[in-house]
């Protein structure tokens, strides 16, 4: 089923101008962008939440145009995960209440929130002290809180950049599986090639500036299939 589609877009700020292919985006898959660097793969993924705004083109969410869209709104389904882990100072359980009340959202419960750290490959208490973790584990446990908000699309922006290969691909494994059971996509910028064809449904490569192309490809195997 279609979610996100976009048609004749393009961006310009400056001397920088990115044209992008029309692409489709299907609902409840894993799909990487690959492509050079400064080819736009992290601009994309600021035009479909609305951080930034299209020079021209349009973009549909579930048949929307996300122009006619309020913003904040189309931000809480449609979730930016930066690649700067932030996490405030405190536990890692006040990091999740943070986050959530922010969003009006209910605290998430500590069987919930254990789970999403074990997602995230975050093996800590959550009365952990966040002045504690390293780099890697920033990261880690950043992505188990934005998996705590519950949007509908989760734009994840080299989400495994401090984790070593075995976490990357243990949080991949699980993130998969978490997707299929709730429904939810992902859309994936990795610096990491080797996880592509382990973890993709789809793949959207992007060529060099200025210039875009898209080619989508089934890459699941028997691998790819959690309980």
């Amino acid at each position: 089923m279609e979610l996100l589609r976009t048609e004749q877009l393009s961006f310009t700020a400056g001397n920088t101008h990115i044209r992008y292919p029309d692409l489709v985006v299907e609902a409840n898959k894993m799909t990487f962008l690959s492509g050079p660097s400064g080819c736009g793969k992290s601009t994309l993924f600021r035009l479909l939440n609305g951080t930034l705004t299209q020079t021209a083109g349009r973009i549909f969410y579930r048949g929307t145009d996300t122009l006619t869209m309020d913003t904040l709104g189309l931000r809480r389904q449609i979730l930016l995960v930066n690649q700067q882990a932030y996490l405030f100072d405190g536990t890692v359980e006040d990091n999740f209440r943070i986050y959530n009340q922010y969003r009006h959202q209910p605290v998430p419960a500590k069987s919930a929130i254990k789970e999403y750290l074990y997602i995230a490959s975050a093996h800590f208490d959550p009365t952990h002290e966040t002045a504690r973790l390293s780099g890697g584990e920033r990261q880690r446990v950043f992505n188990a809180v934005m998996l705590s908000l519950g949007a509908d699309v989760y734009l994840w922006d080299e989400p495994s950049s401090a984790l070593d290969t075995i976490t990357a691909n243990a949080f991949f494994y699980r993130l998969r599986a978490f997707n299929v059971d709730r429904g939810i996509t992902s859309l994936v910028i990795t610096h990491d090639d080797s996880l592509i064809p382990t973890f993709s449904d789809a793949l959207i490569t992007l060529d060099a500036p200025r210039l875009g192309s898209i080619s989508s490809a089934t890459a699941a195997s028997s691998t790819n299939q959690h309980n």
